[in-house]
């Protein structure tokens, strides 16, 4: 079995501003939410400051960054906001074809970063909010996605652990 962990970043100093370091109550919330984590075989984080550093404060080095996971992009916020939960993300999934086309896209990223990880293994995406909610129904977009509750909060996302069939279990990840 293998297993992912996809959180958003933990709080920045200035929201205004995309390259913003994380505030000194964003390290602590990434410090917590490293303490329930031993270790990740392959830890991949968008290459905005707040994403890598929030992975250094679980204690965990970035073994790479990937731009697919930085930014959603205007024209799928027209169909769903970041903010607006795993359930939105889902519908909006069926619903609108744009959407549908980026999720498969953020959870084809996912699944190759899984088949990177040896059996047994884990990994550790650290995205953004929306991200977040993408990956997961890109990996189950037939899951009841009501369990995983309203949009992650800092450092908080889900864990997709692989069962047998190719399925995957989605636990929340909150603080």
């Amino acid at each position: 079995m293998k297993t992912a962990v996809v959180l958003r970043h933990a709080e920045r100093r200035d929201r205004s501003n995309n390259w913003s370091h994380l505030s000194e109550a964003g390290i602590e919330q990434a410090r917590k939410a490293g303490s329930r984590f031993e270790r990740f075989d392959l830890v991949v984080a968008s290459p905005l400051p707040r994403a890598v550093e929030t992975a250094v404060a679980m204690g965990f080095a970035v073994s790479q960054t990937h731009l697919g996971i930085q930014d959603i992009g205007e024209r799928i916020l027209q169909h769903v906001h970041w903010s607006d939960g795993f359930a939105a993300w889902a519908t909006a999934y069926r619903s609108a074809p744009l959407v549908k086309s980026y999720v498969d896209y953020v959870g084809s990223l996912l699944s190759g970063w899984l088949d990177e990880v040896p059996e047994g293994g884990s990994l550790l995406v650290v995205t953004h909010g929306g991200i977040v909610e993408a990956m997961a129904v890109g990996l189950g977009p037939e899951s009841d996605f009501n369990q995983l509750g309203p949009a992650a909060g800092y450092a908080e996302g889900f864990v997709a652990a692989d069962q047998p069939g190719g399925a995957y279990s989605l636990p929340a990840v909150r603080l």
